[in-house]
């Protein structure tokens, strides 16, 4: 399945069950909302997005305005707040950052042999011992022969992995990472206000 057929496919079942979830917002609490979205919507913007990464910008703009429905629908706004408030409200990341996040989660359990073995094959798992204190382990960086290679995990998740500082390359808890991660694209963002939404 290409990226175009996938994206449709889960646009279809996002838009079907915000749909829903409008119907019956007037009689739900906001948290109960959340819950709601947190089961049943959000693993759909979620499904299989490390692997799909590297959207072009009119799929990546079809679950950027589904992710501003569900955030106008959870907190009852109206069409013309602003989708940046929403989200810092609900303490939502934009799906670009997101998919970064979940992408290097994926990458982490790959360079620690905790994904399937397909996965770990993708990459040459090289080390880059100054001394068995400071080394780390960093995936080689394919050369692409076309701009859909750059979209494939093998290169894009080379890319982003070796990109992070080098705490989080070494990091050997998935919590301490996943903690860390969050502090660096915040403060990434905090540094650039052209984020996408």
């Amino acid at each position: 399945m290409d990226k175009t057929k996938h994206i449709e496919e889960i646009s279809k079942k996002i838009s079907s069950a915000l749909g829903a979830l409008k119907r019956t917002r007037p009689f739900i609490s906001e948290s109960t909302a959340l819950q709601i979205y947190q089961a049943l919507i959000l693993p759909h913007f979620d499904y299989c997005i490390p692997v799909w990464d590297e959207l072009s910008v009119t799929l990546s703009d079809k679950l950027r305005k589904l992710q501003n429905r569900a955030a106008r629908i959870i907190t009852r706004s109206s069409y013309d707040t602003s989708p940046s408030i929403l989200l810092n409200r609900l303490n939502w990341d934009n799906l670009s950052t997101r998919r970064k996040k979940l992408e290097a989660t994926l990458m982490l359990k790959i360079i620690k042999g905790l994904s399937p073995a397909y996965l770990h094959d993708l990459f040459g798992i090289r080390s880059t011992p100054h001394n068995l204190k400071d080394s780390e382990i960093k995936p080689k960086l394919p050369k692409p022969s076309t701009n859909n290679c750059k979209r494939a995990l093998g290169y894009s998740g080379a890319l982003l992995w070796n990109s992070l500082p080098v705490n989080l390359r070494k990091s050997d808890s998935l919590g301490y990472f996943k903690r860390e991660l969050d502090k660096f694209y915040s403060n990434c963002q905090s540094g650039s206000h052209t984020a996408t939404l």
